[in-house]
């Protein structure tokens, strides 16, 4: 279970840093046609279409990686320990990092928010995505072992 929980959440983390450079690079477009000033990147990035596409679908690939990784570590935590919570600090803003991108998924799906909006929320999600991974056991006390990655 160790290694699906590990292998799943790692590569929901790629796919919310694909989320993340599309939603920087979203902003860049906007503003260079909010500006009305087509530097060098204007023609060589994709419309802000297919940007906003392209976030969409890796936040709900990285959505589901995280749901599969979160899972894995929930059961490997019960064969461990006898409980599938261990109140462990980094089980708490995974929680919140899970959260936090279902209600980003379900508000674009439903199309609620686009663009800009989504774009911002995409780099605060993988704000919160590097500090669950890096952060909270060098701010908190911890027994997962990525704390010294």
């Amino acid at each position: 279970m160790t290694l699906i929980h590990v292998t799943a959440t790692l590569l929901s983390y790629l796919a919310f840093l694909g989320a993340f450079l599309t939603g920087v690079l979203f902003l860049i477009q906007e503003r260079q046609l909010k500006r009305k000033t087509m530097g060098l990147l204007f023609h060589r990035l994709p419309s802000l279409d297919t940007l906003d596409r392209f976030n969409f679908l890796a936040i709900g690939i990285g959505f589901g990686l995280l749901t599969v990784g979160t899972i894995g570590g929930m059961i490997g935590v019960s064969v461990r320990f006898g409980r599938w919570w261990t109140g462990d600090p980094a089980e708490y803003v995974t929680v919140l990092l899970w959260v936090s991108y279902l209600v980003l998924w379900l508000t674009r799906l439903r199309a609620t928010l686009r663009g800009r909006r989504v774009a911002l929320l995409s780099i605060l999600g993988f704000s919160l995505a590097v500090f669950t991974l890096v952060g909270i056991s060098r701010v908190l006390p911890s027994w997962h072992s990525f704390g010294g990655v």
